[in-house]
């Protein structure tokens, strides 16, 4: 009981910065919800689960939350939302975006060590990269359900998630090799 004592200990010493981004976090978990529910997801159990597992994240970012925040966010997506591609997948996906990015930033660093603002740049930037492939890939994966008239499921999205992914992993091998032979004391 001491440990769960000592979050909000951390939570009530945080500095500014980490306040700021864990409000983000909770942003995100209440876009996602908003969305999720605007998809005709779920029911008030599942709203109440995703809510509270956003708060948990905001209290506990650094451990076991965020996780279970993301896979409850997802399974509950899967399992009740009725279209493969629905126009509210792109606020939702960007509020998990937000949610996870802010976890592990504010996991990055003790609760009470201000974040600088060069870091924080530096994550708005990559998170902003993220968020418009994202919506490229929504963009494509709905062009895609309305010309083909079949009901492709998430395949579309995931085929196209998983090619970003893909393509930002090499891209961040590229440039971290042509840093090491910049600065050959590395």
């Amino acid at each position: 009981m001491r440990e769960f004592a000592d979050l909000f200990i951390d939570l009530r010493t945080a500095s500014r910065t980490q306040l700021m981004v864990r409000l983000a976090i909770m942003l995100g978990a209440v876009l996602f919800l908003a969305a999720y529910a605007l998809a005709g997801g779920g029911n008030l159990l599942a709203w109440a689960g995703i809510f509270g597992l956003g708060a948990l994240v905001v209290l506990q970012p650094h451990a076991l939350a965020p996780g279970l925040f993301l896979t409850f966010a997802v399974v509950s997506w899967w399992a009740t939302v009725d279209a493969g591609w629905h126009w509210a997948l792109l606020p939702a996906a960007l509020g998990l975006l937000v949610a996870h990015s802010g976890a592990a930033l504010c996991a990055s660093v003790p609760a009470q060590a201000p974040l600088p603002g060069s870091v924080l740049r530096r994550w708005a930037g990559r998170c902003a990269v993220v968020a418009l492939l994202t919506t490229g890939v929504w963009g494509v994966a709905g062009l895609l359900m309305l010309r083909n008239g079949a009901d492709l499921g998430t395949i579309p999205g995931m085929l196209g998630l998983a090619v970003l992914a893909a393509g930002l992993v090499l891209f961040v091998r590229r440039r971290e090799a042509r840093e090491r032979v910049a600065t050959p004391g590395r």
